[in-house]
């Protein structure tokens, strides 16, 4: 898949009008044949396509995050990242794509929230899918004691380490120190919510 960024350069959203697949609410596909005299007037002709695509400058879910859409690989997304009109944009500096998988858009899963590990007041979670496709940035939401919400970005800041099955958060960046049985924690990637899970 692509995802295409708004670079936000522009105060407005971006049009992308060489394609006319792969968008994430497109139902009716070109059937490539005059044989359904209604392929062309549904989908569009050849060299005109009918349904634009739209890159939002900022996100629905967050505003506080550049507006992406994601497209499935077609051909004609191929060819439009290649020398079309997306490649025209990326070299404008107005986008910016990133390749991935539908995979990497995982719930993610905590496995694991131990506290004091490795020193006391750490914080050290586990499990998958940790990680969120930018522009989206990952976050720990702590409830209960010590509530607080960190940005992946403020736990690298702050001499934590985050990778995709692994956050580690030193207990400075905790405001109020946390407690066994009466904090729970969570992560948000890519705007979903992984299971809870109370510290121990």
């Amino acid at each position: 898949m692509l995802r295409l960024i708004h670079t936000q350069t522009v105060p407005s959203a971006i049009v992308v009008d060489d394609i006319d697949d792969g968008l994430p609410n497109k139902t009716a596909h070109r059937l490539g044949s005059t044989a359904d005299p209604n392929a062309y007037a549904r989908d569009g002709y050849a060299n005109y396509p009918k349904q634009p695509c739209y890159v939002p400058y900022t996100s629905r879910a967050n505003p506080l995050v550049a507006g992406y859409i994601d497209l499935n690989l077609t051909q004609r997304v191929t060819l439009s990242a290649g020398k079309g009109k997306i490649s025209k944009l990326k070299q404008a500096g107005l986008l910016t794509s990133v390749l991935f998988n539908a995979s990497d858009l995982a719930t993610p899963v905590v496995g694991l929230a131990d506290l004091d590990t490795p020193g006391v007041g750490d914080l050290t979670i586990t499990g998958s899918g940790f990680d969120s496709l930018a522009p989206n940035q990952s976050s720990v939401v702590i409830t209960g004691t010590g509530a607080i919400t960190l940005t992946r970005s403020q736990i690298l800041v702050g001499g934590g380490t985050f990778a995709d099955g692994a956050i580690f958060i030193p207990a400075v960046l905790f405001t109020v120190p946390l407690a066994l049985a009466t904090s729970f924690a969570k992560v948000v990637a890519d705007l979903q919510n992984s299971n809870v899970l109370v510290l121990t």
